[in-house]
Parts: structure tokens; sequence; C-alpha cells
């Protein structure tokens, strides 16, 4: 675990990152394919399949294979919010990259970018944080409330990670999300949003690599990772995806693919670097998985989802 005072730097820097990062909205110019293809590499997606618009509970594993400065790997990007892990831009005192979990939630009703535009009442309000969290107002991407942590992720280790959705009253919802973390081996809490129930259930679900640093020089930096299992509980069982969408965004940028993982029996994503296109998995193209070889997820996760939802401290 490190010192309190170097998490309390490292949040401290994060904030500032996030701020210079929201340099526009999303209809400018800075998102034009031309602009994008100079400074970053290719956001690349892998879809979870088939799709289970109601379910209440997601869980998802991946394992990072390659990183690089500034690269967020989202292991659920969801209806209302997506959970994953970072690596930031800039390294600790002791020259080791600095890395986060994050944990966001939109807003119920899309008030453009401006954090401080949407009403009192339609914003998504903090229920609970869990320990060494920092939370926030973000815009830039829509606008929601952002929840990260200090969490030393390692390459070639499995990430796990947990949504939950429950009913908070007629008209809201809570949505809490956790990470496993291995040195406390225990579901540690993100945080928790109530938001207006505009919908039920989570959703769609992918895992996305994105270059966040976006400063040239990050693009020739490869970046991969291996998405599943990836479970979906509707209420009273659990489905597993067993089809998988490759889909990437308008940057033009060729170094991507995504290819089968035989020792993880899942689909690796990569983009960036000397990264090659592979035609046996074009994007927007699925392809389907028949020997997924993991459980269920445990008892430890249905304690979570049966659980009361949380009260606000």
């Amino acid at each position: 675990m490190k010192p309190v005072n170097t998490i309390l730097a490292g949040v401290a820097a994060l904030v500032a990152l996030c701020g210079q990062q929201a340099v526009a909205d999303r209809y400018s110019d800075y998102w034009a394919p031309q602009n994008m293809a100079k400074r970053q590499c290719t956001s690349v997606h892998i879809g979870y399949l088939p799709a289970i618009p109601e379910h209440t509970a997601a869980y998802n594993e991946a394992v990072v294979e390659k990183s690089a400065p500034g690269t967020y790997f989202a292991l659920n990007n969801f209806s209302c919010g997506y959970i994953g892990v970072q690596e930031l831009g800039h390294k600790d005192a002791n020259g080791r990259p600095v890395r986060m979990a994050i944990f966001s939630i939109w807003d119920a009703k899309d008030s453009g970018d401006n954090p401080h535009a949407a009403p009192e009442e339609e914003r998504a309000k903090l229920v609970q944080k869990g320990r060494l969290v920092n939370t926030r107002r973000f815009g830039g991407e829509g606008t929601g409330g952002n929840s990260m942590r200090p969490f030393e992720w390692k390459e070639g280790e499995v990430i796990r990670t947990l949504v939950i959705e429950k009913e908070d009253g007629e008209d809201f919802r809570q949505i809490a999300g956790y990470i496993w973390d291995p040195e406390t081996a225990q579901w540690e809490l993100l945080s928790c949003w109530r938001i207006q129930a505009l919908s039920r259930g989570l959703g769609g679900g992918c895992g996305f690599v994105e270059d966040f640093k976006r400063d040239v020089d990050s693009k020739r930096h490869e970046r991969r990772a291996t998405f599943g299992p990836a479970w979906r509980w509707n209420g009273k069982d659990w489905s597993q995806a067993t089809q998988f969408r490759f889909t990437r965004d308008a940057n033009p940028n060729p170094e991507i693919n995504c290819r089968l993982n035989p020792k993880l029996g899942y689909f690796s994503l990569a983009t960036g670097g000397n990264i090659k296109p592979e035609s046996y998995f074009a994007p927007y193209e699925t392809k389907e998985l028949h020997n997924t070889r993991h459980s269920k997820p445990g008892e430890d996760v249905m304690k979570l989802i049966n659980a009361p939802k949380l009260e606000k401290k």
C-alpha cells in the first residue's frame, strides 16, 4: 500500500490531468478524424453479445498485456457509465507508472458537455464512495459523476470489475461499481450513484482500449488487453457473452487488430505502435466463442447483488 501523502499527490495530479483533457466538446474540430489521426491511437472496442438490455449486474474480467502512458482499459462500457483501469500520463516519485481504477456514471438526461449546465434534480448524486476514492462532477463527454482511486494493477494479472443496479424508489435507481483488490482479497466499492430511472437495466456492454494522452507521440506506443469473461445477471440467472463484436472509432489510423488469445480463451484488442491489421477479425465483424471456460461469478458477488441498497453516509 502506498503512503497516504503519495496517494493524495497522485489524486491531485489526476484532477489536474482530467481538467486538461476537457479541451473540446464532442462536436468540435478536435474530434475530426484527420485531427485525431495526427495525435492519438485509434480507439478499439469489443462488444459483449448477445445483448441483455435489462440486466441488473455485470461481472467482467480483463488482462492487460501491454500498456503505455495515457491509456484507458475499460472492462465494461454500459448504457449509463463505464468502469475500468487507467495508466496516467506521468510517473510517481519513484519512477513508476501512476495507475488507477475508474468508475463513472452519466446524468440521466443529456445536457451537453458542461458539468454545471445540468439541472440539479437531473444530476447523478453520490450515495457512497470507497476508501482512497476521489469523486467529482465531469464534463466534456456528456456530464455526470466520476470516481477514481489509486490501484496498482499489473500486466498479465486478471482485473475483475462488478457493476450493480438497484431500485431506489419509483423514479430513481442506484448504480454501484466495485473492483476486486488483490491486496485486501475482497471487492472494494469505487462509488455508488443515484440517478433518475428513465429506464431500467444496464443496457449493452463492451470493453475498449483508448489513448487519452493524445500528444502525437502517444500513438507510437502499443496498447493491448484481452477481455473476458463477461457475465450479465438478469435477476434470476447469469448469462455469459459468447459473441464478440470488434469496432473502432472514426480515427483512420490503421494500427489496430483483434485476435484470439489462445491462453486466455478470449479476444485481445490492440492499438497503436506497429500493430498490423489481421484479416481474421476485421472491424465491424462478430465472432462467436463456443468453448468459454469460466464458471459463473461466486457467492462473494451474489452477496453484493442481494444486499440492500446503499444508504448515503
